[in-house]
């Protein structure tokens, strides 16, 4: 029974490395889309749509899922 155990957390463990992996590939791919969209001008970006996070004390990782978030999943 231990090694059940043992087999099935390892799986549960190997699914979520691969959801983590798929949802980064996910974030940069949206990302990149993100920044191609506002002219190939990273810094008009950062200070559109970053900065104002940023500000408010927001961490760069999670202000990047936020924007990508709010642009691919609205409301």
């Amino acid at each position: 029974m231990t090694s059940n155990k043992s087999k099935s957390f390892v799986e549960e463990f190997r699914e979520r490395l691969t959801r983590e992996d798929l949802e980064r590939r996910w974030l940069l791919e949206a990302l990149d889309h993100l920044i191609s969209e506002n002219g190939d001008k990273p810094d008009k970006f950062r200070q559109l749509m970053l900065q104002p996070l940023l500000n408010a004390g927001v961490p760069l990782e999670a202000a990047l899922a936020l924007v990508v978030e709010s642009r691919f999943r609205p409301n």
